[in-house]
């Protein structure tokens, strides 16, 4: 009798978990977005980013992740025994061998609310991270608190493998994101910044490409394209049409003579949400570069 509960529970696990995987290789087939190779280059050089049109989402998707973000954090705030299962999770899952895709061990939860000039929380989402939780902690597919954002995540990063595929063709560099999967490995952030917040320094990305989806709060956003050295005064906030995303690269592309574009948040006084899509490149381990200092912002 227990053999056969177990069985079924088994293979309800297996269905989550191959469900997950084919809708992502499947929707990393459907049409890609059109870059321009010198394009990308001079704009990253001249002004640090790339200006992208996106149809693929509407506004409404995104205000729907932020409630279901919301939903999220009240629930292990006022849950600590399921948000402690949550870390456990995590810390489980960067053990594993799906981790080193990702090169990287920022995955899940991180509540910096009542850290004082932090203050935001995050949720770093990735869809081996989903299927793991799924798999190895099915109790969490009853909450459904959980269950919508893990499930909102999903529906938001499926068409952002192709637009960084086709960034790293146009450039030469697709070898560099290739892998076993057919695409990119992407982590997807989802944060809430308070009106405490406070940012007195930019900062580099990590990653191959930074992708800014969506923001409630664009001019927040401060960024420069790289240089030999910066001042505060070379820092501003991109303009950005109503359905546009911007196109960043990372720390990974340094070997290519490609240099990241640093950024930050400015602080803006009220509780501000934001998304953004990171490629990483699959199985790298990071070498060491200098960069140029970035320069401190007075409150």
């Amino acid at each position: 009798m227990n053999l056969t509960n177990s069985s079924n529970k088994s293979y309800d696990d297996f269905v989550v978990v191959r469900k997950i995987f084919f809708l992502w290789i499947f929707l990393a087939f459907q049409a890609p977005f059109h870059l321009n190779a010198t394009h990308l280059v001079e704009q990253f050089q001249r002004v640090g980013y790339v200006e992208i049109c996106d149809k693929k989402h509407e506004k409404a998707a995104f205000d729907s992740l932020y409630r279901y973000f919301d939903e999220l954090i009240e629930f292990l705030q006022t849950n600590p025994i399921w948000a402690q299962k949550l870390y456990t999770a995590k810390e489980r899952f960067i053990r594993s061998k799906d981790r080193n895709y990702y090169s990287t061990d920022f995955f899940g939860f991180y509540d910096e609310s009542k850290r004082k000039g932090r203050s935001q929380i995050s949720f770093y989402y990735s869809i081996h991270f989903h299927a793991f939780i799924c798999s190895h902690y099915p109790e969490f597919n009853q909450v459904p608190e959980i269950i919508r954002f893990l499930e909102a995540c999903l529906e938001i990063q499926k068409p952002y493998g192709n637009l960084f595929n086709e960034a790293a063709v146009e450039l030469g560099l697709e070898t560099i994101l290739s892998s076993q999967y057919r695409h990119p490995p992407i982590l997807l952030k989802v944060v809430k910044y308070f009106p405490s917040y406070i940012a007195t320094r930019p900062h580099y990305d990590g990653t191959a490409f930074s992708l800014f989806l969506d923001s409630t709060d664009n001019q927040s956003l401060l960024l420069s394209p790289y240089k030999s050295s910066f001042t505060v005064d070379d820092f501003s906030s991109p303009l950005r049409d109503q359905n546009s995303i911007l196109l960043i690269p990372g720390v990974l592309l340094t070997e290519f003579s490609i240099y990241p574009t640093p950024h930050m948040v400015a602080q803006c006084g009220k509780i501000r949400y934001a998304t953004i899509a990171f490629a990483m490149r699959p199985n790298y381990s990071p070498q060491k570069v200098e960069f140029t200092p970035l320069p401190h912002f007075k409150r």
